[in-house]
């Protein structure tokens, strides 16, 4: 991607724009994933954008130039994120929009215990303290959804995998930042989900290519998916990553309160989801919670 000339507004304008579409990008693989098996919507979502990349690429408008002695960073981030989308994709399933978008906020959390542990970059009183209160956010609203019988265990585990893909490639993106560009680090990532998820596509619905064809005659499907894979997959990554070469990882991290916001609107407004006291409440503290931590940072 060619360089933008820098202004001190752009890289939080990329940041905002990328989460306020990956937000609603959860109530679009609902919608999505009601006509269609997920390996199935991550398979045409990510297969259509490799197609549109690799045409930019044709066309000269793009270029790809990696380099081998980090071609495993670049890789490795590449599946990391395939962790990631199976687990939001399937998080959705056994949860709903609302919860999944709540939990995965809490990425920022999981980037700082990754932190301590591993590059004894211990936190503060005060994010240790704010951190244990985003959590019990999380554990208000598990309970609050798991009574009303709109989650399974299952779900909440899968999502809790997605917190941590999600700091991992936080980190694993900001490394490589000098090395790759944006569009480079993009395609990469798609590349690996097409191809990924198109196999397993496939396997789950054991070669009977009707299935596959079927959902595609369908508006309800094809239009979110076509949504996910231009906005969401290409525009948000891209933003995003353009963001990733301007800012450090914990300022980054902020901005997804923007994400969960519009997750939860997109899954009340749109998909009539149920909302109660205790998950508001649950919400306010994960919120709460990640901005006093990160506020700590500064």
């Amino acid at each position: 991607m060619k360089e933008l000339r820098d202004y001190s507004w752009m890289p939080y304008a990329a940041a905002i724009t990328g989460n306020l579409i990956w937000g609603f990008s959860n109530t679009l693989t609902q919608v999505a994933i009601n006509v269609a098996l997920p390996s199935i919507v991550l398979a045409v979502r990510f297969s259509s954008t490799i197609l549109v990349m690799s045409a930019l690429i044709f066309m000269g408008k793009e270029k790809l130039n990696f380099h081998k002695p980090h071609l495993l960073r670049v890789l490795a981030l590449g599946f990391i994120e395939l962790i990631y989308f199976y687990c939001e994709s399937y998080g959705i399933v056994y949860t709903n929009v609302t919860c999944s978008g709540v939990i995965l906020a809490v990425s920022p959390i999981v980037s700082t215990a990754f932190a301590a542990l591993f590059l004894k970059e211990l936190p503060t009183k005060r994010q240790a303290v704010f951190s244990v209160v985003a959590v019990t956010g999380v554990i208000m609203i598990t309970v609050a959804e798991g009574i009303a019988g709109e989650i399974q265990p299952v779900g909440i585990v899968l999502l809790i995998g997605g917190c941590i893909c999600s700091a991992v490639f936080r980190v694993i993106n900001r490394s490589i930042v000098k090395i790759y560009t944006a569009f480079e680090r993009t395609y990469v990532v798609l590349l690996v989900s097409a191809a990924a998820f198109t196999i397993a596509g496939i396997v789950d619905i054991r070669g009977n290519l009707f299935t596959l064809v079927k959902p595609l005659s369908m508006p309800q499907f094809w239009l979110p998916v076509l949504a996910l894979g231009l906005f969401s997959s290409v525009g948000a990554n891209m933003m995003m990553n353009y963001a990733a070469a301007k800012m450090p990882v914990v300022q980054i991290s902020v901005f997804g309160a923007v994400c969960t916001i519009c997750s939860m609107a997109g899954g009340i407004l749109f998909l009539h989801e149920p909302i109660t006291p205790m998950t508001i409440i649950g919400a306010f503290l994960i919120l709460f919670g990640i901005w006093q931590v990160n506020k700590a940072t500064e």
